[in-house]
């Protein structure tokens, strides 16, 4: 299964607007079953999200419990996001960069949620240089 990088992104975005502190968001929170109205994960299937929640695993993005059993992803609990979760959301968050990132991206035959991460700072980054006044 290709992973769908428009879906880690916007799994991401959900988990930071729907979870409240002390709280956990579980597996049926991100499918059809318990997703608040215009949901942005609405656009997406289950397996696509699942296999999102089960890359995300593998990231230090987030505090979560993660149970596969046969290739198949039968629990996920999510507490929090991790510092290092805040650093990618707040990289790619912005959708002008978030577009140019995978408008970069887009060159490479397959890419790893990592090296993402790297060509949306690199992208933010040069952004960023445009509005510094040189001296």
């Amino acid at each position: 299964m290709r992973l769908n990088h428009d879906c880690v992104r916007d799994v991401m975005l959900f988990i930071e607007e729907e979870q409240e502190l002390g709280m956990a968001l579980h597996l049926p929170d991100f499918l059809n079953q318990k997703k608040p109205a215009k949901s942005r994960l609405d656009k997406y299937d289950a397996e696509t999200i699942k296999y999102s929640l089960m890359k995300l695993d593998e990231t230090n993005y987030l505090n979560d419990n993660c149970v596969i059993t046969q290739y198949q992803l039968i629990e996920f609990d999510v507490t929090s996001i991790t510092w290092n979760g805040h650093k990618f959301l707040d990289t790619i968050r912005d959708p002008k960069i978030w577009k140019t990132t995978k408008n970069v991206a887009s060159h490479l035959e397959s890419i790893s949620i990592t090296l993402l991460s790297n060509i949306a700072s690199n992208v933010l980054e040069s952004y960023i240089q445009k509005f510094i006044p040189k001296v």
